[in-house]
């Protein structure tokens, strides 16, 4: 999962001038959505409900304020520990369970160090990485965004996690070469700071944010050089996207720093506005899957959620409302339409837009509708 992606920012999905020959491979060997949506226009909304198949409200991870991220892992309040996360049942079916990168779902409930939110307590056995976020505080080079005196060690801690990412997820392979397993790699590129290593600075057409989606690409390659490498290509279904689309408004003097939404009006932190929540959606697995199919239908992260729990022989909870669908059947051709009929899109806790899609209209050129409100 990419960090701030815009969709238009890659190759497979019409982006000619930054270099993604590993994602694009993904496409070519795949299933590539070019409808897929994410329940929110923010890091940690959107990954709520990635994590839970969940709109955010639900799960009250949406706000009725200003503010509609974790802002501070020093203070209380994150993914309620009610939640049952899709890691949560994988476990429970025998499989290993890693995150390796971004969680920004909370640490703490009542005291610094209880961590009931904590991925540890949402069903990963393992993890390195950021609980929170990227921050300005991150680069001692740029104006900080909230506490000065750590920005050295956060910028130290950033290039760190950057650099050792590879090797941790090499092992992590290696470790369960023999058992099930589940790895979410949650890339902290593309966001700002844009902390990128100095083999690819200055290298892309683009400046330093084309620098850091090349940065990204080569290590999906070598991710799936390790799965292929450890044997396991062919008994993986991996899969690639955003938690939201590309961040405009992210410059610096007259150097863009955010990404590139395509065709569509909007991006990050935009309630409703196409560009801040359609996002890749790229699915290989070799034998199951077939290559190079392009799918139009309306989907979500949500899906992702009943898609594992499916394929790992477990239940979804029967006790609360799971809005995801399983993909199975349409990633497999079995069926040609998605199964949402409506797609709700909220800025925070507002309701800002419906999607409807007709499943059985006989207006043929008028397939979806959205509504603005």
């Amino acid at each position: 999962m990419a960090d701030d992606l815009g969709i238009g920012d890659i190759g497979c999905y019409g982006n000619n001038t930054i270099r993604t020959p590993n994602i694009d491979q993904l496409a070519k060997e795949g299933v590539k959505l070019t409808h897929h949506i994410a329940a929110a226009p923010l890091c940690t909304p959107s990954r709520t409900a990635f994590l839970t198949g969940r709109y955010p409200i639900r799960s009250g991870m949406a706000d009725f304020g200003g503010i509609r991220v974790l802002q501070w892992i020093g203070s209380s309040g994150g993914l309620p520990p009610n939640e049952t996360t899709f890691t949560r049942i994988l476990q429970k079916q025998g499989y290993a369970t890693g995150l390796i990168g971004k969680w920004h779902q909370g640490v703490n409930c009542e005291h610094r160090n209880d961590h009931c939110h904590h991925p540890l307590k949402h069903g990963f056995d393992y993890f390195y990485g950021m609980p929170f976020s990227m921050m300005g505080d991150c680069q001692i080079t740029q104006p900080p965004e909230m506490a000065a005196p750590l920005r050295i060690r956060l910028w130290s801690y950033s290039q760190w996690i950057a650099l050792a990412v590879l090797t941790l997820i090499a092992a992590k392979l290696t470790q369960n070469h023999h058992g099930p397993f589940f790895l979410l790699v949650s890339f902290l590129h593309v966001h700002t700071p844009l902390v990128t290593t100095e083999n690819f600075t200055g290298k892309s057409n683009h400046g330093l944010y084309g620098d850091n989606v090349e940065e990204m690409d080569w290590m999906i390659g070598r991710i799936m050089n390790s799965l292929d490498n450890q044997g396991l290509k062919n008994s993986t279904l991996t899969y690639f996207t955003s938690d939201h689309g590309g961040h405009l408004e992210a410059q610096q003097e007259n150097a863009q720093h955010g990404g590139w939404n395509g065709i569509y009006k909007g991006g990050k932190a935009m309630g409703g506005w196409e560009g801040g929540i359609r996002v890749p959606g790229l699915f290989t697995w070799p034998g199951m899957l077939p290559e190079g199919t392009v799918i139009d239908e309306p989907t979500s992260l949500m899906d992702i959620y009943p898609t594992l729990v499916h394929l790992a022989g477990g239940t979804v909870p029967q006790d609360r409302v799971i809005d995801g669908r399983n993909l199975m059947p349409l990633l497999q051709g079995s069926v040609q339409h998605s199964e949402h009929e409506f797609m709700f899109h909220y800025c925070g806790a507002y309701l800002h837009a419906v999607r409807w899609h007709q499943k059985e209209s006989e207006c043929k050129g008028f397939p979806q509708t959205v509504i603005s409100l």
